[in-house]
């Protein structure tokens, strides 16, 4: 979150008005780290989110001290289900002590659906990878039972469950506004997304590339020009944020595809999103009915042959007009070519 103060400021219209069940044994959390959840549930309610607090140990007292020393707007609540919104329709905190209670009882899973949470945050003692993010069906293959019970609570209409380490500090709001996280997310909606270009992203795509145009490593680009083929382009979309790119420039005369201008942020690299962004470019042709696509790379070569079985051809299989873009501009690339196959 601290990188990147505009990513983490578009999520608050997201979050308005929304409400988020939180899971939080006192018995076993620091207390700097309870101190600094209690600061951020504040924050949280400053910007109008419908906050359900859980506290499942037996030293609830010690929520009760730190919500008065943060000021945040509470009110202890049964669990009782029009207790819960009665409190929640007022602009407070519903707290509710559940001593003994474990994010996989069904009393709590019913809670969160009953308030209609859009997000349930679950503070652990379980060691996680960093900054997953888990459909349901990965969830469903996970060998946490806590992740296996996430996927079937969003099955059931939770949109997401998020797995928090209780001692690291920060964890809340780094979690919660940024695109990857530090924590385990599972999710129902569309968190991962790759779709054609709008005229609203090309503004923000020319500046993502602006870097490797600099350093010649992408063709540059203008305006205007992927205006002309707006039809080209894919964007890939991490809970509402461009983070990578990708063209499919036809030459049906040779019935095939080049794949071009592929890029993905630094800060989203190594997770494979490289990679899906270019099988969805081949999907694509597939769909337009073309039998080959070709990529020019000097720098991604062992990319495209290794992870996504491209192999290397000569400069006089590439399509006429293009062979000719690339006399004329003096820009010679290794072509590397794939076969598309017949579904």
């Amino acid at each position: 979150m601290h990188g990147d103060l505009r990513a983490a400021l578009q999520y608050i219209p997201s979050f308005r008005g929304g409400v988020f069940v939180v899971v939080l044994n006192g018995d076993v959390i620091s207390e700097l780290s309870l101190a600094e959840v209690m600061l951020d549930l504040a924050a949280l309610q400053q910007i109008d989110v419908g906050l359900v607090l859980v506290s499942t140990g037996i030293h609830g007292y010690r929520f009760t001290h730190r919500l008065i020393d943060v000021g945040v707007r509470w009110q202890e609540a049964s669990r009782d289900l029009g207790e819960i919104r009665e409190v929640l329709g007022r602009g407070q905190m519903a707290f509710i002590q559940q001593t003994g209670l474990a994010f996989d009882d069904l009393e709590l899973v019913e809670l969160a659906l009953e308030v209609g949470a859009k997000k349930m945050i679950v503070f652990g003692d379980e060691e996680f990878g960093m900054g997953e993010a888990l459909s349901i069906s990965e969830a469903l293959e996970h060998s946490s039972h806590n992740v296996v019970r996430a996927a079937a609570l969003c099955e059931k209409g939770v949109p997401r469950v998020h797995f928090l380490s209780k001692d690291r500090q920060g964890v809340l709001m780094d979690e919660l506004f940024s695109n990857e996280g530090v924590g385990v997310m599972v999710y129902s909606d569309d968190y991962v997304i790759i779709r054609e270009v709008t005229k609203d992203d090309i503004a923000e795509l020319l500046a993502m590339v602006g870097r490797s145009v600099r350093d010649e490593r992408l063709v540059p680009r203008s305006y205007e020009g992927i205006e002309e083929c707006l039809g080209d382009y894919l964007v890939m979309v991490v809970d509402g944020n461009v983070v990578g790119c990708v063209a499919l420039h036809s030459y049906f005369d040779s019935q095939c595809g080049e794949i071009a201008c592929l890029y993905v942020k630094q800060s989203h690299g190594g997770r494979g999103y490289g990679q899906r962004l270019v099988i969805a470019a081949e999907q694509k042709a597939k769909g337009l009915g073309l039998s080959r696509v070709f990529a020019l790379s000097n720098r991604a070569v062992e990319f495209f042959e290794n992870q996504l079985g491209y192999e290397k051809g000569g400069q006089h299989d590439l399509p006429e007009a293009r062979r000719a873009l690339c006399e004329s501009s003096g820009r010679w690339s290794t072509p590397l070519w794939k076969t598309l196959s017949v579904t």
